[in-house]
C-alpha cells in the first residue's frame, strides 16, 4: 500500500469515528439589543436571530406569521418583558407552538425579571394615561449595570441548555463584564464634566442611561408614554426647556422628528438623532458601540 493511500485510509477512519458536530444552540430574541448580549455571552456557540430590527420602535412591530416559524425551533426565547412586547408577542409564541418558550417555559428568558425597575407608576393603571407599563420602564438595556445583569442571566440559561459549554459561557461572560467597565470608565469621564444638567427626549426610552451617568430629564416630547406631541403640548416644553437649561432633544430614528424641530426652533435647542437600539445605525453595530453612540449624543445634547 502507497503512502498516499495509507494517509487517506488513516483520514477515512478518523471521519467516520470523530464526533458529530455539535449544532449551535438557537436563540431567538424580540430586540436587536438582546441579540447582541446573547451574542457576547454564546460567541460561535449559540445562533441568533432578533423579531425586530434596531430600525423599529420595538412597541410596534407587526405580528406577521413569518416570525412565528422563527419561534418554531428556538432552543431559547429572550425577551424583555415589563410589557414592551405586549402588544405582538403573544400570538406569536402561540402561533409557534413551541411548548418551551410559552410564558414559564423552561426556554423562556425574559430579561426584566433579572433587573430592578425604574418608572413604577402609582395608583391605579388605565389606557387614559398613555402607554405606561405597570411592570416598569422596559428600556433598561442601555444602563451598563443592568445589561451585565441580564448577560449573566443569558449566561446562566444557555449553561444549563447546553452544559458541555457552560465554561466557555462563563468566560464569555467575564469578558464581556471586563468590557463594559472598561468602556463605562470611559464613558463616565467623558460626562462627568455634565452632571446635573438636563436634556428632553423623546420618550422614556433613556431613563436608566440618564440615571446612570447622572444627567437628567427635563421633559418628554410626548405629553403621555406612547402618545404623538401636540404644538400645544411643544409650546409648553419652551419654558421647561429654558428653566432647566436644556440645550439637547434627543429623538430616536424611527419617531417623527418635526415636532422636535418645532421646538428647536422655540427654544433654540439642539435636535440629536439617535439609533433606537443595536443595528440603529451603521456604527451602533454592537451592544458596546451602540451605547458609545447615545454617550456621545448625551454630551453633544448638554453642551
Amino acid at each position: 500500500m502507497s503512502h498516499l493511500s495509507t494517509a487517506l485510509s488513516v483520514a477515512f477512519l478518523l471521519a467516520a469515528f470523530a464526533s458529530p458536530a455539535r449544532a449551535a444552540v438557537n436563540v431567538v430574541t424580540t430586540t436587536e439589543g438582546l441579540a447582541a448580549v446573547v451574542r457576547e455571552v454564546g460567541g460561535d456557540d449559540v445562533k441568533v436571530i432578533a423579531l425586530s430590527r434596531g430600525v423599529q420602535d420595538p412597541h410596534f412591530v407587526d405580528a406577521n406569521p413569518s416570525l412565528a416559524v422563527k419561534l418554531r425551533n428556538a432552543d431559547l426565547l429572550v425577551d424583555v418583558g415589563m410589557d414592551l412586547e405586549i402588544g405582538w408577542l403573544p400570538p406569536l409564541v402561540t402561533q409557534s407552538r413551541n411548548a418551551a418558550i410559552q410564558p414559564g417555559g423552561a426556554r423562556r428568558l425574559t430579561a426584566g425579571n433579572f433587573v430592578s425597575p425604574m418608572d413604577l407608576p402609582t395608583g391605579p393603571v388605565d389606557r387614559s394615561q398613555g402607554d405606561i407599563h405597570p411592570s416598569g420602564n422596559p428600556h433598561f438595556l442601555t444602563d451598563p449595570r443592568r445589561a451585565v445583569q441580564v448577560a449573566a442571566a443569558i449566561a446562566g440559561r444557555l449553561a444549563e441548555i447546553d452544559p458541555g459549554n457552560a465554561a466557555h459561557y462563563r468566560e464569555r461572560l467575564q469578558a464581556f463584564q471586563g468590557k463594559v467597565a472598561a468602556a463605562g470608565k470611559g464613558w463616565k469621564e467623558r460626562l462627568a464634566p455634565f452632571a446635573g444638567r438636563s436634556v428632553i427626549t423623546q420618550h422614556k426610552t433613556l431613563t436608566y442611561l440618564l440615571d446612570w451617568s447622572g444627567l437628567k430629564a427635563a421633559g418628554y416630547m410626548e405629553p403621555k408614554q406612547g402618545v404623538a406631541p401636540p404644538p400645544s403640548h411643544v409650546a409648553s416644553l419652551v419654558a421647561v426647556a429654558k428653566a432647566a437649561g436644556v440645550k439637547g432633544v434627543l429623538v430616536e430614528n424611527y419617531y417623527d422628528r418635526r415636532p422636535a424641530d418645532q421646538l428647536r426652533d422655540l427654544a433654540g435647542v439642539k435636535v440629536i438623532v439617535i439609533p433606537g437600539d443595536v443595528g440603529g445605525t451603521k456604527e451602533a453595530s454592537d451592544w458596546v458601540s451602540y451605547v458609545d453612540v447615545l454617550v456621545k449624543a448625551l454630551g453633544q445634547a448638554v453642551q
